[in-house]
């Protein structure tokens, strides 16, 4: 564990203070509430973009696949010579 975290900030240690008697809780149950619920908002919104942005990639990877092939697929013997560099 490592050390305590120390707020120097006269302001937020006093709305810290407030809030924790607001709700009848200790300044480190408040504290630790807060995190849990920042922490899980942030992950859930992450989670959230990283699915979308796999939706749309299996659209793209969708679209892509389904066009049509035109003329023959090329070998690597159409795209490199004999010593293995581009024709």
């Amino acid at each position: 564990m490592n050390a305590p975290v120390q707020i120097r900030k006269a302001d937020t240690v006093e709305r810290l203070r407030r809030l924790a008697a607001l709700e009848g809780k200790s300044i480190t149950e408040l504290v630790d509430e807060m995190v849990r619920e920042r922490d899980e908002r942030l992950t859930a919104a992450r989670e959230a973009d990283i699915a979308r942005r796999r939706r749309a990639v299996e659209e793209i990877v969708r679209e892509f696949n389904s066009l049509p092939v035109v003329g023959p697929l090329l070998t690597d013997d159409d795209l490199y010579d004999e010593d293995g560099l581009p024709r």
